[in-house]
């Protein structure tokens, strides 16, 4: 695995990207980039793959099974970063990969999965609609951008990151209907929902979710989220499982890292698991992912369970 490993100086966005992206999006990039010491830089070569992951969860009156693990792609610049980190969590089992027209990786997504060896169907891939990028297309003429550029016929999930605002919300949830209905999409759903949202899409009697993605994490429970999404059968997966760098530290977290052998990124991400959420941790470092996919290798006691429930939220 080292082989794949080398050391980098923190990696700069694309002079297009920094016009084209927001401010928080290029910073954020930066800051992770800075922060990643073994960005995976190159792909892997062509070898075995281990099978399908078996730990998977259903969506809403659909025979669709979403992986309990994917790897988000947010702050990894586009390019041989997003290539090799993908190529990497593919080999390591992933089988969910998370990207965004906004983050401008798709094609790097698409040609990692395309070189993994792996059927089109053992991969769930997810992207998102941005309706406030400021470009005039709908949300089904940008679905079958973002399908383009990521070589697939199909994205299993097609999510709007939630506008601001009932109307604009209504209008555009109406259209991400119709990427669905022409088969771009085979499910639809909310990127950073809020419950104000969803209960907005009841009173007006459109149809639900089928996904909804939030930052879910002891350090930020949102009960009133996981609920309404438990009693209406939605499928919650969760950004940022490990609830930000700081988390890691968390005495709770750490004495039951050490009690199990296990490390405070799994114990988080295991929670969320247990939690019955799919989980998207962020990384574009090797070592990480790896780490990252030793959640599926064991559980938790109902005790630390309790006592990961009962952390204080920031």
């Amino acid at each position: 695995m080292t082989s794949l490993l080398r050391k980098a100086a923190p990696i700069a966005a694309p002079a297009a990207l920094l016009r084209s992206a927001p401010r928080w999006l290029t910073a954020g990039r930066q800051m992770h980039m800075a922060a990643t010491a073994d960005t995976v830089a190159q792909m892997p070569p062509p070898g075995l793959f281990v099978e399908h992951q078996s730990s998977s969860l259903p969506l809403q009156g659909a025979t669709t099974r979403v992986p309990k693990l994917g790897l988000s792609t947010y702050l990894t610049p586009p390019g041989m970063a997003t290539k090799g980190a993908v190529s990497h969590a593919l080999k390591e089992g992933y089988r969910h990969i998370d990207t965004s027209e906004l983050f401008k990786n798709e094609r790097d997504v698409g040609a990692a999965i395309q070189g993994s060896g792996l059927d089109r169907d053992q991969i769930f891939i997810t992207t998102r609609y941005w309706h406030h990028l400021g470009g005039k297309d709908t949300p089904q003429a940008a679905c079958r951008a973002s399908t383009k550029r990521l070589g697939v016929g199909q994205t299993d999930a097609y999510l709007l990151y939630a506008p601001k605002g009932e109307t604009v919300l209504l209008k555009t949830w109406e259209g991400m209907q119709d990427a669905q209905s022409s088969g771009l999409a085979k499910h639809v759903g909310l990127s950073m929902a809020s419950l104000g949202d969803l209960e907005a899409i009841v009173r007006h009697g459109m149809p639900l979710p089928s996904l909804v993605q939030a930052p879910v994490s002891p350090f930020a429970p949102q009960r009133d989220l996981v609920q309404f999404c438990g009693d209406q059968n939605i499928h919650l997966s969760s950004l940022s499982p490990l609830g930000g760098a700081l988390s890691l530290d968390n005495a709770v977290v750490t004495r039951i890292a050490k009690r199990i052998g296990q490390t405070p990124s799994q114990v988080l991400i295991r929670w969320g698991i247990q939690r019955g959420f799919s989980c998207l941790p962020k990384s574009s470092s090797a070592s990480h992912i790896t780490e990252n996919y030793g959640a599926l290798g064991f559980e938790l006691s109902e005790e630390d369970m309790a006592s990961l429930n009962n952390l204080r939220p920031k």
